[in-house]
């Protein structure tokens, strides 16, 4: 493995920056067929893939919907599922329509409306009463083959409008640029049932920390992943990221999906005034 000019490795070349719009074109939407424990092989909704993979682990992102034409419907477009999220811990967010979701081991139930963000640890199962007509969640599905001590036991329900006493600044080292402040960030998930995985909000714009803010609010931060490769629903605002080798620049709104890869270099802009996003960071290894 060698180095280039730019200081880039040759592996990381092979790199890239996963992204699509939040109305995924007619095409990308397939039946979501999987095999349920107990119950055996499923079809209920339509999938919209936006990221197929990660550096490492099993790692995928997208959107799902149902509305009375889609598999496993009802004529309202209401349906129920049972899902215990086998192929790995789920963080979704509800785009559009209701549902309640009932946790088969507990009875619990839960709400939940557009804004709500469902953190599914792997095998926990849960009913999904889903209403008609139309329901519609992003969905980030991770599952790495390094078992957790502490995995999560809970299914848990927050809300991307949550504004906890505890947002904290966003501190971390950069390989090649060192020490960096980009916003500020709280976590719904330190930890998940396989490798490292991560969740939560983060922040940018005018009045909030940064190393590099401008006075319209705009922040601008190289970025390479450290920690593992993230997965971002983009919740306001608008963004700017432009991979080091290639200079291919991406441009992303509200709504999108953005996948970066662990590793690879990239020059993240928020544009100004403010920028929201709910984040995902998987990693194959245990955090140290």
């Amino acid at each position: 493995m060698g180095i280039n000019e730019s200081g880039i490795t040759d592996s990381q070349a092979t790199l890239k920056v996963h992204g699509g719009t939040g109305t995924p074109a007619p095409d990308q939407w397939i039946p979501f067929a999987w095999d349920e424990p107990g119950l055996g092989h499923q079809v209920h909704g339509e999938i919209a893939v936006i990221r197929s993979n990660g550096t490492s682990g099993h790692l995928q992102a997208g959107f799902w919907r149902s509305a009375s034409t889609s598999p496993g419907a009802r004529a309202d477009g209401s349906q129920t599922v049972v899902y215990s999220s086998p192929l790995g811990d789920e963080t979704a967010c509800v785009i559009e329509g209701s549902a309640t979701l009932t946790v088969t081991a507990t009875g619990e139930k839960f709400r939940i409306t557009p804004g709500s963000v469902v953190s599914s640890p792997k095998n926990l199962e849960v009913t999904w009463e889903i209403d008609g007509p139309y329901f519609k969640k992003y969905w980030c599905i991770f599952n790495g083959s390094v078992d957790t001590a502490h995995p999560p036991r809970d299914l848990k329900i927050s809300n991307i409008n949550d504004n906890p006493p505890d947002w904290q600044e966003y501190h971390f080292v950069e390989p090649r640029e060192g020490a960096q402040v980009a916003g500020e960030l709280y976590f719904i998930r330190d930890g998940g049932t396989t490798g490292t995985m991560l969740s939560g909000v983060w922040r940018a714009g005018k009045g909030i920390a940064g190393s590099h803010v401008d006075a319209s609010g705009a922040l601008t931060t190289p970025y390479t992943g450290v920690l593992g490769d993230e997965t971002i629903l983009l919740l306001e605002g608008e963004v700017e990221v432009t991979e080091t080798l290639s200079g291919k620049k991406h441009s992303f709104r509200a709504g999108d999906v953005i996948g970066l890869a662990s590793g690879m270099h990239v020059t993240w802009v928020s544009k100004g005034p403010f920028v929201k996003k709910l984040w995902v960071i998987t990693r194959d290894s245990l955090p140290v």
